[in-house]
């Protein structure tokens, strides 16, 4: 078998996608299993459209199958995102490649995630160095990451620095990193972005952004990037007309789940840190999310930090739970997709699900993740039903 793996969003899945997948097709590759988000991204902010409606499109424009990423990584850092996606990867038969898509020369990002893998030690010392100074994670982990590896290649000018900017290089290099810790038989296949920046407004090209594509809905003008939605664009734009996630009203509910919860059940939450609890428990007394996440008590940790913090909070994600068994759904495959290329842990009916869950507690306090979450969008969305309420779609 010669199979990739891509580990994804889609939100929404655009032209840029369908150009990544056509790129591994190039390859002669014989199946494309992509392991997607479902109904809430890495920021912890809702997801753009129905998980069904993009694990469509991607079967649609060329993957043979979708995986859902539970929620347990498909909310967190950079670091478990990636690692959580290559726990299922790993056991998939076949996998060859695991393609990424990048912004920065592959040799910087390849440096950078040898540096991270090989001096792994160091590195941790000299952020958190930088963080018993005072400066934010982010700051630390470039600073710590520029000092090494001027030191190992100091006749390369890479720039830390600016390949940290764009969340597609910092991804590509967890991903290595996750590679090299679960399946070191995998190849990173990366594949130069083709189009506008990650977070590119520009609604002009060969390929935009799906921030792009997000704002030109928000401002009323979503008709004006439809040919960057190769398949969907209309079930999208009706579910959108119908569902749209109330941003608003989730923000509320993630701060009253933070203003409402003890200190040491937020030290326990899976995002926050040492003396972190008390920082939020005075800073919780703010009313508006927004003003909370830019106020100066907050600056140290970060918003996506934060975001993910309230989000553990509100779903219900603590530190003991991330490396848990699982087991996951199959959301979209071709109709004569081979089942037998999958993992046990993914299902495709609720009956197996269900079945697992209850037969082990690892798995089933991981799936209570998924329910509280599925329930959680379908609230901001105004949609009825819950986890269970999927079927199997066959493109």
């Amino acid at each position: 078998m010669n199979n990739c793996a891509v580990i994804c969003e889609y939100n929404p899945f655009h032209s840029g996608h369908k150009y990544q997948i056509e790129h591994i097709r190039e390859l002669s590759v014989d199946r494309i299993f992509c392991i997607m988000s479902g109904s809430f991204i890495q920021s912890a902010m809702p997801a753009f459209c129905d998980k069904s409606l993009r694990a469509e499109c991607a079967v649609a424009c060329g993957a043979d199958a979708v995986i859902e990423l539970p929620t347990v990584f498909c909310t967190a850092s950079a670091h478990a995102f990636a690692e959580g996606g290559l726990r299922i990867v790993k056991d998939i038969c076949g996998i060859r490649y695991l393609a990424m898509g990048a912004t920065a020369e592959k040799s910087d990002i390849l440096r950078i995630a040898e540096v991270k893998i090989n001096h792994a030690d160091e590195f941790e010392k000299r952020r958190k160095d930088f963080l018993r100074c005072g400066k934010s994670y982010n700051f630390a982990t470039v600073s710590a990451l520029c000092e090494i590896v001027s030191l190992e290649y100091p006749e390369h000018s890479t720039s830390v620095e600016k390949i940290f900017t764009d969340p597609n290089n910092i991804l590509c290099i967890e991903y290595i990193e996750a590679i090299n810790k679960f399946a070191p038989n995998i190849e990173p296949l990366i594949i130069p972005r083709l189009g506008t920046a990650y977070n590119d407004r520009s609604r002009h090209g060969v390929n935009i952004s799906a921030t792009a594509i997000r704002s030109a809905e928000s401002d009323g003008d979503f008709d004006s990037v439809s040919d960057y939605i190769p398949h969907g664009f209309e079930k999208i734009k009706k579910w959108r007309a119908a569902y749209a996630p109330n941003i608003d009203a989730y923000k509320k509910i993630l701060m009253y789940a933070v203003k409402t919860m003890p200190e040491e059940q937020i030290s326990a939450l899976r995002h926050s840190a040492h003396g972190m609890e008390f920082l939020i428990k005075k800073a919780a007394r703010i009313a508006d999310l927004d003003i909370l996440l830019n106020s100066e008590d907050c600056k140290k940790y970060g918003k996506k930090r934060l975001m993910r913090l309230f989000y553990d909070a509100a779903v219900g994600i603590n530190k003991n739970i991330t490396g848990n068994k699982f087991v996951t759904r199959l959301l979209s495959c071709k109709k004569d997709f081979d089942f037998t290329a999958l993992p046990q842990f993914v299902l495709s009916d609720n009956a197996s699900i269900k079945s697992s869950a209850n037969s082990d507690a690892e798995i089933r306090s991981v799936l209570e993740t998924d329910e509280r979450a599925t329930a959680l969008f379908n609230t901001v969305c105004g949609i009825d039903g819950d986890y269970y309420n999927y079927s199997l779609i066959k493109v």
